[in-house]
């Protein structure tokens, strides 16, 4: 099969979709004829720029709510929903490691928001996170290409 051709256009787009839809990003480029080398290295790099603008973008928007509504205790009582008891929970049994682990799976934008919020001050939490996507991406780009090699 003949190598995709790559632009800086369709770099750029599929840095935004590494970012939006991570974890099916690999397996469209593996599909659409990239190597499994430029692919992991595309989503890679994508999923670090996400994390990195997240990240900051996470930690300006937690700081302009506390400014503009004040600190969490006199806000009142909070509610527990069902979704922030998952997360509670996910956070106070596995910590950084379990978001890691499972960062894969959720959205880069989501990862990135909650390491800011509850890891921030956790050394190399940033870094952390943007080497655990880049794991992700050799797995699923790896896993894509062995299965897409058995059935040509």
């Amino acid at each position: 099969m003949e190598s995709a051709e790559l632009t800086i256009w369709s770099v750029g787009l599929w840095w935004f979709a590494a970012v939006v839809k991570f974890v099916v990003t690999p397996s469209a480029m593996v599909a659409s004829g990239h190597s499994v080398l430029t692919t992991w290295c595309i989503t890679s790099s994508g999923s670090a720029i996400g994390v990195w603008g997240f990240w900051n973008f996470g930690k300006w928007w937690f700081q302009w709510i506390e400014e503009r509504l004040g600190e969490r205790q006199a806000r009142g009582k909070r509610v527990f929903t069902p979704g922030r008891r998952r997360l509670v929970r996910l956070k106070n049994t596995m910590g950084l490691t379990g978001l890691l682990m499972v960062s894969g799976l959720i959205s880069v934008p989501i990862a990135s928001v909650v390491a800011a919020k509850y890891y921030r001050e956790a050394p190399f939490a940033k870094h952390k996170l943007m080497l655990a996507f880049a794991v992700w991406a050799a797995l699923l780009t790896v896993l894509t290409g062995v299965i897409k090699s058995g059935l040509t």
